[in-house]
């Protein structure tokens, strides 16, 4: 009678049956590239492959923890795992680091399988690993190629929408008359040229010098002081592009008045050789943690847009500018600064038709110098054209900002009161007449005093229902106030 051989206790089949698997199964073993870990239920070494020693050396790990060797940041997952595969059964695909004795990192992908007795315990459990730090490699790299990529797409795709809001400023910049329809202008695109930014754009005020906000946008826009000087600023001072990469540089301009929320830069407006403004532009904190080749490709992009865009509201407000100037040639006197007699037709018109509509008053005040050629025959033409300036200034500064104050030829002058009452007007003709009377000419440092005019007063409608018709009434006035003795106001006479 044949005996048995005896059982091994935690197998379910004959000892010399699992004898031989095992011989068999640790000749192919030896063989794998693949690293192979049978580990007891604690997760110590029972066997490791031959392969091993590609990654740990010559030094014998078994019995050793099988999880020291993992990356801290990982180790606790992998248990994890191991622990649920011990109690489930059922073996779970994972990737984790190896760290290795010098420092280096490998990644490694592994796929766990139970070992069980008769009775169904898991009792080992074996780990089929492979290095996948090429493959890993080549994930990040092709990752990155990827964020490159959309990164390229996405800036083309803003940029074109960037192209599209510079052309429209363009031509909406074109169509400004005034300066202050200019920085409407720009307070409503700027925000648009730089999406996904914060910043302020300055403007020179030339009657101060000094640079005021007109547009402040994203998260920093409240982050500028809102009116600075030139020498706040690193560009303006040197005149060209100031960048700061690091928000705690020392280089950060004064006129923040917090730092920076990221990396930032200044661009200087210039034109016809001087400053007419700035340009501040933040990146999001976010931009600096992009990968670097990223993120220095988008610094850099936002540095050449930067200049285009300052140099495109340069020449728009250099262009109006110079449109500003022709026009003010074209309807201002040159010696008194005044609106010229062409000027005062047309908005006299143009008031007239605007108060027949609204069923208001409009007033006109005509003034003529008394005395005047006497007084350059006297004192000569020099001195006469410094009273004319004189005079000029004076209406400049003592009119309304909504009244026009016009010099109509010679010594002869006209003021425009839109909407103002008969007896309005004849006030306001009483307080110049007044100032008039006050007037001290600086000629060469000597005062010329004695300086009267003649003041004439008519008013819509109850002086003319036209332009024409309401000059004739002020200029009839003027000469009988000229009849009556001059340096007097007189009334037009009804119709």
């Amino acid at each position: 009678m044949t005996q048995e051989p005896p059982q091994d206790p935690d197998c379910a089949q004959p000892l010399g049956m699992v004898l031989d698997r095992m011989v068999l199964d640790h000749m192919v073993l030896d063989h794998m590239s693949d690293l192979v870990a049978m580990l007891d239920t604690e997760g110590r070494r029972l066997y490791n492959s031959p392969s091993y020693g590609a990654l740990f050396g010559d030094q014998d790990i078994v019995g050793t923890d099988s999880f020291r060797d993992i990356h801290p940041e990982d180790r606790e997952r992998v248990r994890q795992v191991f622990r649920d595969t011990v109690a489930s059964g059922v073996g779970r695909r994972t990737q984790y680091r190896f760290l290795l004795a010098d420092g280096s990192i490998r990644h490694i992908e592994s796929q766990g399988d139970v070992i069980k007795d008769a009775a169904g315990k898991v009792t080992r459990v074996v780990v089929v690993a492979r290095d996948i730090t090429e493959r890993k490699e080549f994930e990040r790299a092709l990752l990155e190629k990827n964020l490159q990529l959309r990164a390229t797409v996405r800036e083309l795709e803003q940029r074109n929408r960037e192209n599209v809001a510079l052309g429209k400023l363009g031509d909406m910049m074109q169509m400004c008359k005034t300066a202050e329809e200019s920085r409407g202008v720009l307070a409503q695109f700027i925000g648009q040229l730089f999406p996904e930014t914060s910043g302020n754009l300055y403007l020179r005020n030339f009657s101060n010098d000094l640079l005021e906000a007109v547009a402040s946008w994203g998260k920093a826009g409240p982050a500028g002081d809102p009116v600075i000087g030139k020498e706040d600023c690193w560009a303006l001072r040197r005149g060209q592009l100031h960048v700061v990469e690091d928000a705690g540089s020392k280089l950060v301009c004064q006129h923040l008045i917090v730092p920076p929320l990221g990396p930032c830069l200044c661009a200087p407006i210039m034109g016809l050789g001087e400053v007419l403004g700035m340009l501040h532009v933040q990146l999001d904190a976010a931009d600096a943690k992009l990968p670097d080749g990223i993120y220095q490709r988008r610094l850099e992009s936002q540095q050449v847009w930067a200049l285009a865009v300052t140099e495109h509201i340069a020449l728009a407000l250099a262009n109006q500018r110079l449109r500003e100037t022709l026009r003010a040639q074209a309807v201002r006197d040159s010696l008194t600064g005044l609106y010229n007699r062409r000027y005062m037709e047309q908005a006299l018109e143009r008031e007239v038709l605007r108060a027949t509509r609204n069923g208001r008053a409009v007033g006109v005040i005509m003034l003529d110098l008394d005395h005047f050629k006497s007084f350059n025959d006297t004192r000569g033409h020099e001195a006469g054209d410094a009273l004319l300036r004189t005079l000029g200034d004076y209406l400049l500064s003592h009119v309304r900002a909504e009244d026009i104050a016009c010099r109509y030829g010679g010594e002869e002058f006209v003021i425009i009161l839109p909407e103002a009452s008969p007896e309005m007007s004849r006030y306001r003709a009483e307080e110049l007449w007044k100032g008039v009377q006050a007037l001290h000419v600086n000629y060469h440092g000597e005062l010329l005093r004695g300086v009267t005019a003649s003041f004439g007063v008519a008013s819509f409608p109850q002086h003319g229902a036209t332009m024409a018709d309401l000059l004739r009434a002020a200029d009839a006035a003027m000469y009988a106030a000229k009849r009556q003795g001059r340096d007097r106001v007189e009334f037009a006479q009804h119709r």
